[in-house]
């Protein structure tokens, strides 16, 4: 049985990358129209024939959770379902990095190059 602290930690790493994905989704619908933004973006979403999924995993000392992603077609990023940590195909979130982001959204909002994207070349490749 799980004992109430490790309850309470997943919770909260949940709550942390859920609000991550949050600002990562603001920071595309504010500046998806502003360059370089609308040519980066809009490139890579236009070639998605269909919403793409990737694992991402948030860690600390150890992995805490995991979530399956979707990239819709309109530009957000969800969470279509928390995963058992078993996986080795996921991209690693520190909490340290998530937490730094939550804690000063705005200024990852206005300045999305500040955000880590490396992640999405999972689901969209590389570009030649």
């Amino acid at each position: 049985m799980e004992s109430m602290q490790n309850i309470k930690d997943v919770k909260e790493y949940e709550q942390v990358f859920q609000k991550y994905l949050e600002i990562c989704n603001h920071a595309i619908e504010q500046n998806k129209d502003k360059f370089p933004y609308t040519e980066i973006w809009g490139a890579r979403f236009k070639a998605l024939k269909t919403e793409a999924t990737l694992n991402a995993i948030v860690y600390d000392d150890r992995p805490k959770v995991e979530f399956m992603l979707r990239l819709t077609r309109d530009m957000k990023i969800e969470i279509v379902k928390k995963k058992d940590i078993k996986s080795e195909d996921e991209w690693p979130f520190t909490y340290q990095y998530l937490k730094r982001v939550v804690d000063n959204p705005q200024e990852y909002i206005e300045n999305p190059a500040k955000l880590e994207w490396g992640w999405l070349k999972t689901v969209f490749g590389t570009t030649t």
